[in-house]
């Protein structure tokens, strides 16, 4: 017996319509819109202090976010289901608060993969907390599968300049991907049942259905009956590109990701039949999530900074709305020359608009951003022009990437003390 897919699709289709109906489901995904909203809206008011003005808009991100999170959401619920992943088992009443607690140490590991792998090993080594280790790595795997889909999606998409100082010293542009999504999942509960259920919407799924079998027993005389229950996830992904554009940079932390998953799903799927997989997949989720990380770092290391001050006039970011968007300018064009006056730095260029200039024509380098070179001619004034070019060296308004947490910074500084 093949998997009923219409069936599945038809059932998501008519649940998703009453799911959103439900006050309780609507006052949990309002609440996680409003907590959103407030970080595009912490992103947007650090913009103003660093840079003047604000290059995201919260309520046009969030209602973007919205959108996403709703295909998230579903492709999340596709593959609960189709797998057969049971919510009810994978003790995420106890993952919640740990990566909550873990998250003091460094932000990081707010991440699944690490309180999932530390309650699985906890289950193998004391048997506490009662949950199915196959289960838990499972979900953690579809979860990182769809923010991998949703990062390739819209992961690019609205970055924000940021002047990032590095280990020397040294201040160079970047563009921050900050991106949060709320995620509107049909997850699947197991009820013990006896007899059958007359009149309730039932589908006939196939024997080897699910591939993750319970941990626990139905009892005499009775059995699993599994119902769509519906729950509201949070996804976020953060980053900076230094030494790619946005696109590229988070094409590949898709691609890394979406590998951690597939591997991960694979083996918590063969650990729901092999104990000795369910080691590997509570080693590997935390593990595996780290080597992401690590590859995503090193994959900067070993390339220069783009967005440096020694280019010449190069364009950090537009601003939306603004001249420069209407001339088509883009990240990592470089102004060298308007109105015949050649320009090498930023200060040359707000020099030769003071006061101002009208019908200007602007030759740009476009070797970063891909355009190539062009001339433009603007039909209007400027000042303003809508850009932020790359900082100079010393700049002194620069962001310092913190490495830890909230509890790991309160003990460096009691031990400095």
């Amino acid at each position: 017996m093949g998997l009923p897919v219409w069936e599945l699709v038809r059932l998501i289709g008519r649940a998703i319509p009453q799911t959103f109906a439900n006050l309780d489901f609507l006052l949990v995904m309002l609440l996680v819109l409003f907590l959103i909203y407030g970080q595009y809206r912490r992103v947007a008011v650090m913009e103003t202090i660093v840079l003047g003005s604000a290059y995201t808009n919260p309520l046009t991100e969030t209602t973007t976010a919205m959108v996403y999170g709703l295909i998230g959401g579903i492709l999340a619920s596709v593959v609960f289901i189709g797998v057969g992943i049971p919510l009810s088992e994978t003790g995420i009443w106890y993952v919640w608060p740990l990566a909550l607690l873990l998250m003091l140490i460094h932000p990081r590991f707010l991440c699944f993969s690490y309180a999932g792998g530390i309650l699985a090993l906890s289950h193998l080594v004391f048997r506490w907390p009662t949950l199915n280790v196959a289960a838990i790595m499972a979900l953690v795997a579809v979860l990182h599968l769809v923010e991998a889909a949703l990062i390739r999606m819209h992961g690019h998409l609205a970055p924000s300049p940021v002047y990032i100082r590095g280990e020397e010293g040294e201040v160079v542009g970047g563009l921050s991907l900050q991106k949060f999504w709320p995620l509107p999942i049909l997850a699947l509960v197991m009820v013990a049942v006896t007899g059958e259920l007359e009149g309730a919407d039932l589908i006939a799924m196939p024997d080897w259905w699910p591939l993750i079998r319970p941990y626990q027993t139905p009892g005499e005389g009775k059995k699993f009956l599994y119902l769509l229950f519906p729950m509201v996830a949070a996804l976020g992904y953060g980053d900076i590109c230094l030494s790619r554009l946005p696109k590229k940079k988070a094409k590949l932390a898709s691609f890394y990701l979406v590998s951690y998953s597939l591997a991960l799903l694979g083996i918590a799927i063969g650990a729901a039949t092999r104990p000795l997989l369910q080691w590997v997949a509570a080693l590997g989720a935390p593990l595996g999530h780290e080597l992401v990380i690590y590859l995503g770092r090193q994959s900067e290391r070993t390339h220069p900074p783009l967005f440096s001050a020694k280019h010449g006039a190069m364009i950090l970011a537009v601003q939306p709305g603004s001249p420069a968007e209407t001339m088509g300018l883009l990240p990592g064009d470089i102004i060298i020359a308007i109105n015949d006056y050649p320009v090498s730095s930023s200060e040359d260029v707000r020099e030769v608009m003071v006061p101002w200039v009208i019908d200007p024509t602007i030759r740009v380098r476009g070797t970063i951003s891909g355009k190539g070179d062009r001339v433009i001619e603007y039909k209007g004034k400027i000042p303003p022009l809508g850009v932020v070019f790359v900082p100079d060296p010393h700049e002194q308004r620069a962001l310092v990437l913190r490495r830890e947490g909230l509890l790991a910074r309160w003990l460096k500084r009691r031990r400095d003390h």
